[in-house]
């Protein structure tokens, strides 16, 4: 036999070899190695698998890009964009030696171009590799009536698609890459001519995509040039081509000289440097630009306070734009600009040499926002602001480009207090309207083409301004009953417009505003003995909705359940226990809601109030108060009006006598 301690220890060393024998090895085969991440999604690793695909793709490699989820799915890159391209092709990442870099490279938005995973195109391209390049440069820039022959064979026949050391992108500088095609030496080269020993320069001459002219001219060319009369400005000696005076000054032998007495002129015009602005042999610009208005101009008004996006002409941005210099000033961002500056035209407002009026413009400023702002939109009295008016457009406008929206010279908020000095003390009260106090005077103004008084968006009318944010309160769902002004759209019967002192913008104190309208309920509260404490402090709002509400008068709750907000303990009986039922349907069954002249604020007084529910007369009246007559008014001496925790509503504490059934002790004609 066995004692107690032997059972004991061969009972501790049975379960300790089963439990050793259900540990799993801690160390994995080969056969239970971690799962690939195609183990659970091959429908993902058979569309990658097509065409031509990403080197880590096609190792099965995704972790070089994603980490694992974990226990959060989601797809998580190792790095953000493009610093995650660069961890493999640092090889074309921007350099301080890159004078180009294509507008996608220097952000970083390598996704604009190339597809991650697989494409049917080469170098993982979202499409083929010309229509790559048209999705951003427009079409019909290349495809005039003559096209040059290499635009045939791709755009990577001349231009790098990342970075160059060389200006737009060119694989070589511009008259090198020329010149690798065009032999100078040959007599039709030379004879195309004018036997002039040309040997760079090309695209002072050649458009290098297409153009409409023969030879790829550009779109204006040079009277002497057209004519092939070089001779006019230039002298051949050997292989060398000289110009007879320097370029600015032959200029003047064609071109009339500075005039004096206009109001403005351009500096490089009065100082005499035309090649400053102007190409001396061709150009696609007008009148011989040397490129498209809004960078040319760009190169000497630049306010470096302001950044502006660049022209639509400028297709690829130096290198150094990309690469945030340390030293560059602080930048302010450009909110809201003109858009012949965002078209780069800046012609459409100045002229190039000189004008009759200030900053070379070419007519005075109201007539010259004029020729493209609406002129009666403008000078309409009734809907328009008096500085628009008075078409001074320059008192609250900037005319290329301003930080604020509307290119106003400041805030919405600074420009228009600095006038409505009333409307800025405003400021200082307890309530403010929030398009008021975010300095937004456009979200409810309109200061040119108003549609309503006080420059209005909309009429205030049926509320249809205020309906532009306040849409669900003035067409609230079926079941709502609107309060009066809401339903009629007249906000301001209650609010103000800008700011108040009491909250949500009410003109007064809920009571007083409530009262203009309610008058009987004045007189109510005004002439009550007891009166509903509430509507004694003017807080209408603590019972009803200010707007609207499902429920009888507007408000808040419905009954009981608005009353027990506050007075708890009537409903402290329901759940166990009896309840008065006219208590738990409506409390205005009993009492009033403002004031009255009887206690508790009932509608009437004692018996009388119970007596429209309650027969107060007859035997069986009589016999369930021990055939005793109540004093008039004494219900409630006996019986809790809401509810009590046995039948018959009475008190839970009772005299004794009372208690036992007994009345006599104390009442005359009560059975024993």
């Amino acid at each position: 036999m066995l004692n107690n301690k032997s059972y004991q220890l061969i009972l501790i060393t049975a379960v300790i070899i089963t439990l050793a024998s259900c540990v799993q090895p801690t160390q994995k085969t080969a056969k239970e190695k971690a799962k690939s991440c195609t183990d659970c999604h091959p429908k993902m690793a058979a569309k990658f698998s097509t065409g031509y695909v990403h080197e880590p793709v096609q190792k099965k490699d995704c972790s070089a890009c994603h980490l694992p989820h974990g226990l959060i799915g989601g797809l998580f890159f190792r790095q953000e964009e493009p610093e995650l391209c660069y961890g493999c092709h640092r090889d074309q990442q921007v350099t301080d030696k890159d004078k180009s870099a294509h507008n996608p490279l220097g952000p970083g938005k390598c996704n604009n171009c190339h597809t991650p995973h697989n494409s049917t195109f080469p170098n993982l391209l979202k499409k083929p590799q010309e229509e790559t390049c048209f999705s951003c440069h427009d079409r019909k820039e290349f495809e005039k009536k003559y096209t040059h022959s290499p635009l045939e064979q791709g755009c990577q026949t001349c231009h790098d698609p990342h970075r160059s050391k060389n200006n737009s992108l060119l694989i070589k500088q511009s008259d090198a890459l020329c010149l690798s095609c065009h032999q100078v030496e040959t007599s039709s080269f030379k004879n195309a001519h004018n036997q002039y020993p040309v040997q760079g320069g090309c695209l002072q001459c050649h458009t290098p995509h297409s153009g409409d002219r023969p030879a790829l001219l550009k779109k204006t060319v040079h009277s002497p040039v057209l004519k092939e009369k070089c001779s006019s400005c230039h002298t051949v000696n050997g292989d060398s081509i000289r110009t007879k005076k320097s370029a600015d000054a032959l200029c003047l032998d064609c071109h009339k000289k500075p005039a004096a007495g206009s109001k403005s002129s351009h500096q490089p015009y009065m100082d005499k440097q035309c090649t400053t602005c102007h190409a001396p042999h061709a150009s696609d610009q007008v009148s011989l630009l040397a490129s498209a208005p809004g960078i040319l101009c760009r190169n000497c008004h630049t306010d470096q306070s302001l950044v502006l996006p660049p022209p639509a002409d400028d297709d690829t941005a130096p290198a150094e734009t990309h690469k945030g210099a340390k030293d560059a000033p602080e930048k302010i961002t450009v909110v809201s600009a003109h858009q012949p500056v965002l078209d780069g035209d800046c012609l459409s407002c100045h002229r190039g040499h000189t004008s009759n009026y200030k900053a070379l413009l070419k007519n005075d400023e109201a007539t010259l926002c004029l020729n493209c702002h609406d002129a009666a939109s403008y000078r309409n009295i009734s809907r328009s602001h008096p500085p628009a008016k008075n078409q001074s457009c320059n008192t609250c406008h900037q005319p290329h480009a301003s930080p604020s929206t509307f290119l106003l010279v400041d805030t919405q908020e600074h420009l228009c207090f600095s006038c409505h000095r009333r409307e800025a003390d405003e400021r200082g009260r307890f309530s403010l309207h929030r398009p008021f106090a975010s300095g937004n005077c456009t979200g409810c103004h309109s200061l040119h083409k108003a549609k309503a008084k006080g420059f209005l968006k909309q009429p205030l009318k049926n509320g249809k301004l205020c309906s532009q944010c306040h849409e669900n309160l003035l067409s609230p769902a079926k079941n709502i009953k609107p309060h009066a002004p809401v339903a009629k759209g007249n906000c301001t019967k209650c609010h103000n417009p800008h700011a108040a002192d009491y909250q949500y913008v009410i003109k007064k104190q809920p009571g007083q505003i409530c009262l203009e309208c309610h008058r009987d309920v004045s007189t109510t509260i005004n002439t009550s003995r007891t009166r509903h404490q509430p509507a004694v402090d003017g807080d209408c709002i603590d019972c009803h909705a200010a707007h609207g509400s499902p429920h009888e008068n507007i408000l808040k709750k419905g009954q009981p359940m608005l009353c027990l907000t506050c007075h708890t303990d009537i409903a402290r009986y329901w759940r166990k226990g009896v309840a008065h039922k006219p208590a738990v349907k409506n409390c205005m069954k009993c009492h009033d809601a403002h004031g009255s002249n009887e206690k508790a604020m009932t509608r009437k007084k004692g018996s009388r109030l119970c007596s429209e529910c309650h027969t107060t007369k007859g035997k069986e009246f009589l016999s369930a108060h021990k055939n005793i007559a109540p004093g008039p008014n004494s219900c409630t001496s006996c019986h809790d009006a809401h509810g009590s925790p046995q039948k018959g509503l009475l008190y839970p504490v009772s005299h004794a006598p009372f208690a036992q059934g007994s009345c006599t002790p104390c009442h005359k004609g009560g059975k024993k």
